[in-house]
């Protein structure tokens, strides 16, 4: 059940507002703090109109998911630059409208937080209940002041329901910023103390870990630029170490499937310390909302209709972003491995790296799965949109939570944090390898890692590869495709599946057998298989501090791409600017424009400066507050 929220319920200003200043507005359209909160009831559903802002379009239902941090050096936008797509671009300026609204949104939440916290002791109801909605409330305030600094830097510090005169408001500095959201989210752990996800069955509200896993990050982000307080890497140990230690969490042994999960509905309360629940409804119930999860940030489709009734597989996606061929070339590949587009050890790359995209016959009423062998032309393929119900494709609502912290996080915070303080340590590594292990498929057992023409055979179509099946050896699940000259040889057998990656499977002792059928005329080909043999996952043991660091950065990469931390992960490591630039310099020499389609992000990355590492303060909000002063280079 992904509506838990109430969506109408918006103390203090409606979204239609966007005019006037979020400091100074008198709620006239709505319940005031002197005909409510009388109740619990009534606190319960305050405190949902917080969480409904989370995943309004202008939140992470788009904005903020996709439309200032698509640009980095794991994806680029290929969408022509016009006023509405240069949020995409290194080229907004301070009267941007989503720059606005990643300032007002933000503030809505944090405005009906402060008013829901001021009136929380008004009605008599169970403390603990009490406890466990100012609770989440503190967090929810919390975390909306975290997504307002790492963008604008120094920002109005803002705890209590404003007076209509309050309007001149300066900003605070970064280290009272963080100092305030510490404050909050330990008061926050404290009284949600034994409210876990397991308990609840879900966990698209706030829990105890959730709490302790955002303090490990907020300590990680105050360490790092441009604070650059470093004694907080050892904050970002204690909080990591609890979720570790709580026993709550851990990592889904399938990677695609975290992401499947969000598409389906269910919920993974190990791996998803918190998801933002979706702006929709349950699996199956036809609406009239929805978001972008899938779509901008998604593979290529359409929806097809055949005789005026959709085709049941088919669903919307633009596609608006393609991966690098940076984030592509950093997972491991097989190195003996005759493949033009090498068979990879690492499981994250061809779900992250799709290799194609869904076109339409509309004649023939069929969908067709179209190559897109080069890395440049990729789409992401992290949030995919096929995996929704027939009907809630058909209908256009696809109501994906959007995972806020994964368990996956707090390990790569572990582990660099860990380096920071003490090097790179048996703990360090500990962490990192978690991580790798899953992603590299061998969490209980051994897959297939490649497999080896021995006899191209001949008489083969290239337009009708042969069916190639892999058996045997103690596992199951995993698929090939053969890959067939056009003088019939085959060439080449490709991996396209590792299986469902369960307690129950693919995993191998041995290798399989390869068996691929037979031409009508010609010589049967072979092939042989090999599977892991349980240690490629292992981080190169041995590392310096900066080479541990630098693996992290990459690891980071890897497993977090898309998923919006990209760009605030190069912000805080401290160069920015020049990580892009020399990435942009990267892309232009590897061919990125050379039939590869329309991918302008990295122009802007070439000549990026250091302005962009913040967000310029909305004009309006300079216009209205007149203490507010503008961010460096706008």
């Amino acid at each position: 059940m992904k509506n838990k929220y109430i969506l109408a319920f918006l103390f203090v200003m409606g979204l239609s507002s966007s005019c006037k200043k979020f400091l100074d507005t008198e709620p006239t359209d709505f319940y005031s703090p002197v005909n409510f909160y009388n109740t619990a009831d009534q606190l319960q559903i305050a405190l949902n109109g917080v969480y409904s802002t989370m995943m309004l379009e202008r939140m992470y239902g788009q904005v903020h998911h996709f439309n200032f941090v698509s640009t980095t050096d794991e994806m680029l936008p290929d969408r022509a630059t016009s006023n509405e797509t240069r949020g995409l671009y290194y080229t907004y300026d301070a009267g941007h409208s989503y720059v606005q609204d990643c300032w007002q949104y933000p503030y809505i939440a944090i405005n009906n937080a402060n008013v829901l916290i001021d009136n929380i002791n008004k009605p008599a109801m169970d403390e603990k209940q009490r406890g466990y909605i100012k609770g989440q409330a503190l967090f929810l305030r919390a975390y909306n002041y975290f997504l307002l600094t790492i963008q604008f830097g120094e920002v109005p510090l803002v705890l209590h329901q404003p007076g209509i005169a309050e309007v001149n408001i300066p900003a605070a500095s970064q280290p009272a910023i963080y100092t305030q959201i510490v404050a909050d989210l330990k008061e926050a752990e404290t009284l949600l103390q034994g409210r876990t996800s397991a308990s609840l069955g879900y966990n698209d509200q706030v829990t105890i870990t959730a709490v302790q896993a955002m303090l490990a990050r907020v300590y990680l982000y105050w360490a790092g630029y441009p604070v650059n307080d470093t004694s907080k890497y050892a904050d970002a140990i204690i909080y990591a170490d609890k979720v570790i230690n709580s026993g709550q969490h851990a990592l889904n042994p399938d990677y695609k499937q975290v992401f499947i999960n969000l598409f389906q509905d269910k919920y993974d309360v190990k791996e998803d310390i918190l998801e933002w629940g979706s702006a929709g409804a349950a699996a199956g119930v036809t609406n009239k909302t929805g978001n972008d999860i899938g779509n901008f940030n998604g593979i290529i489709s359409a929806i097809l209709i055949v005789n005026g009734t959709f085709e049941p597989t088919s669903y919307a996606a633009a596609g608006w972003v393609r991966i690098t061929k940076k984030l592509f070339d950093s997972y491991e590949v097989e190195p003996s491995s005759t493949l033009v587009n090498k068979a990879s050890l690492d499981t994250r790359r061809d779900w992250n790296c799709p290799d194609y995209i869904w076109t339409t016959n509309a004649s023939a009423g069929t969908r067709v799965k179209t190559d897109r062998p080069s890395p440049w032309q990729m789409n992401t393929g992290k949030f995919r949109r096929e995996y929704a119900p027939a009907e809630i494709r058909n209908s256009g609502t696809y109501n994906a939570n959007w995972p806020v912290i994964r368990y996956a996080d707090v390990l790569l915070i572990k582990a660099e944090a860990e380096n920071q303080v003490n090097g790179p340590t048996a703990a360090a590594y500990d962490a990192i390898n978690q991580v790798r292990r899953r992603g590299y498929g061998t969490m209980y057992g051994n897959i297939v890692k490649n497999i080896s023409v021995v006899n191209g055979g001949s008489g083969y179509s290239a337009t009708n590869p042969p069916l190639v099946t892999i058996s045997g050896g103690g596992g199951s699940g995993a698929t090939a495709t053969a890959i067939v000259s056009t003088g019939g040889v085959v060439t080449g057998i490709k991996l396209t599946s590792r299986g469902n990656l369960t307690t129950a499977g693919p995993y191998f002792t041995s290798a399989p057998t390869v068996t691929i059928a037979p031409p009508a005329t010609g010589v049967t080909a072979t092939a042989t298989a090999t599977i892991t043999n349980g240690t490629e996952y292992l981080l190169t043991p041995g590392l310096s501090k900066t080479d541990f660091q630098l693996a992290i950065r990459d690891e980071r990469m890897r497993e977090m791409c898309f998923e919006a931390s990209r760009k605030y992960d190069l912000v805080r490591w401290g160069n920015f600017a020049g990580d892009l630039q020399a990435f942009g310099n990267y892309a232009a020499a590897d061919g990125v424009t050379a039939g590869n389609g329309n991918i302008n992000g990295y122009q802007g990355l070439i000549t990026v400066t250091s302005r962009y590492s913040l967000m310029p303060k909305p004009t309006y909000e300079l216009n209205l507050n007149k203490a507010l002063k503008q961010n460096p280079g706008y």
